[in-house]
């Protein structure tokens, strides 16, 4: 059985491979534990100067958690909650924040679907490179969860319109609309990024200024054709900037009588996800806009064990990804069932259980 992640050492980069093609690199348990382990040494190793991460195969970098494996092993273990539902999120966002404040380059080179978990584990790093086969979504709304992985952090800072968009609807969009909002720092061909690996692992640079000179020598322009925003972002601005999940849907009904069809299908979308985790995912990204990623995790490490204990987190997984029915169950059904005393349940405080994290 091959390994689920491989690190490897070549000229003092130290190399990070998510090994699960068949399942789009998805990131389980013992993978994010390992990925803790490897980059608390290689950050204080004289031998390592950057860090590369990559994903097997040529579809995906990461499309997420293993939220199915997760949900089975919990619900077979008697909870929620568990150690695993506990100590999953525990040590995942302490690796997110990890490479938010890595010491070293920490260079992602997001090759493909790059979503949820996978987001997290590698646009906090120092370089982001994107190519033509990059698709990024954060999808978790449809599964009774929020943008986690410091990813509720990163859509807070964008404008409140594409954010809560990005957020709510779990849009994807491509290498020119992630360069657009800088959530990639460069765009290189994927017929270049072999090349790009090999050139870092021949020059092993140490200071984010030779990473920079590297990528560039092979970085060009994304792709205009693939943009939403080109021809979107007005309308989406003008229906997702209000700060309540009821005017977003007002303004989408209002709306939607001119028959712009992108509109009406972002609509339809928002309209089968969990109405709880609508509530909570704005109230998140907006609260996340003035926050450091430090208190945005901890906040969203209390967020996703409410998820787990009293949200929809099962029941999406269920009907979404495991019997993909697609009609999952919500508690509550509708939004305006969904009010401010069960959504601030969601951000209280956990105690001696909250997250620690720390520089």
């Amino acid at each position: 059985m091959s390994e689920e992640v491989i690190f490897t050492e070549e000229n003092g980069i130290g190399i990070i491979t998510l090994n699960r093609p068949d399942r789009l690199n998805a990131l389980t348990y013992p993978m994010v534990q390992k990925i803790n382990k490897y980059l608390n040494s290689w950050e204080i190793s004289e031998h390592i100067n950057c860090v590369i991460i990559e994903g097997a195969g040529d579809k995906s970098f990461c499309a997420g958690g293993d939220v199915i494996k997760l949900r089975k092993e919990v619900l077979e273990d008697g909870g929620p909650p568990t150690n695993l539902s506990q100590s999953f999120f525990y040590d995942e966002y302490t690796l997110n924040f990890k490479i938010s404040n890595f010491k070293k380059p920490f260079i992602s080179l997001i090759n493909g679907y790059t979503m949820g978990g996978g987001v997290g584990v590698s646009m906090h790093g120092s370089h982001v490179v994107a190519s033509e086969k990059t698709m990024f979504a954060m999808p978790e709304t449809a599964i009774g969860l929020f943008p986690d992985v410091g990813g509720g952090w990163l859509l807070g800072q964008l404008d409140k319109g594409i954010g809560a968009w990005l957020s709510l609807v779990g849009a994807r969009i491509k290498a020119y609309d992630l360069m657009k909002l800088k959530l990639i720092t460069h765009y290189v061909s994927s017929s270049d990024i072999g090349n790009l690996k090999k050139m870092l692992i021949s020059s092993s640079p140490s200071t984010n200024d030779k990473v920079d000179s590297i990528v560039n020598s092979l970085s060009s322009n994304p792709n205009s054709e693939d943009s939403v925003l080109i021809t979107n972002e007005n309308i989406i601005k003008d229906a997702f900037s209000f700060d309540t999940i009821e005017q977003i849907f007002e303004k989408c009904e209002s709306l939607s009588i001119t028959g712009n069809e992108f509109l009406n299908a972002q609509f339809e979308e928002l309209k089968h996800k969990s109405p709880t985790s609508l509530k909570i995912s704005l109230k998140q990204i907006r609260d996340a806009s003035k926050m450091t990623l430090k208190d945005e995790l901890i906040m969203e490490y209390r967020m996703v064990q409410r998820c787990l204990e009293i949200g929809d987190f099962f029941e999406g997984v269920r009907a979404m990804l495991v019997d993909k029915d697609r009609k999952p169950n919500w508690q509550p059904s509708n939004i305006k069932d969904v009010d401010e005393g069960r959504v601030n349940k969601f951000f209280e405080v956990l105690g001696n259980l909250d997250l620690v994290l720390t520089n």
